[in-house]
């Protein structure tokens, strides 16, 4: 990733989207509300690999994913593992990606993020007995409300700032 060609925005917003991923609600809000968090950091991979292929790769994605793992407190190699994944899809169909409406794209995020999510939830119950439940379908379905938004959001500064 070369930072003369934009690759300080990839990095940068890969960077808000762990933030975001860790931030804690104030304790006056209702517990319930951290459920409804999204894939922040799945939701910016996803977007760079399906508009630049070229710039993120299935490394650079494990080595985000360990960096989340480290964060989040995860099992090492959980997220690195995941967030390939997700990169290797939209990779390997960026093409038919960027030909579908926001919408379409919003439906495979959902797939995607509620495919991983029940990863992490069966393994997080293999490892420390946390139980199964319908935990994550709502970062699923929180992640594909927010989907335009933030499609439009980094297509404004990828153009922005001249990122290829």
């Amino acid at each position: 990733m070369n930072p003369a060609q934009g690759g300080w925005l990839i990095l940068l917003t890969l960077a808000l989207a762990m933030v975001l991923g860790i931030v804690h609600l104030p304790e006056t809000w209702p517990q319930w509300l951290g459920w409804l968090r999204p894939a922040w950091v799945s939701l910016v991979i996803f977007y760079w690999v399906m508009e630049l292929p070229h710039r993120i790769g299935l490394i650079a994605a494990w080595v985000i994913g360990l960096f989340v793992d480290v964060l989040q407190a995860d099992p090492l190699g959980l997220n690195g593992a995941l967030l390939a994944a997700i990169t290797y899809v939209a990779w390997r169909f960026y093409e038919r990606l960027r030909m579908y409406s926001v919408l379409q794209q919003g439906v495979v995020v959902f797939v995607l993020v509620l495919a991983s999510e029940l990863l992490r939830m069966l393994v997080q119950d293999m490892m420390f007995n946390r139980g199964v439940g319908w935990g994550p379908l709502l970062p699923a379905l929180v992640s594909l409300l927010l989907w335009p938004f933030v499609a439009i959001a980094l297509t404004r500064l990828r153009l922005q700032f001249h990122v290829a």
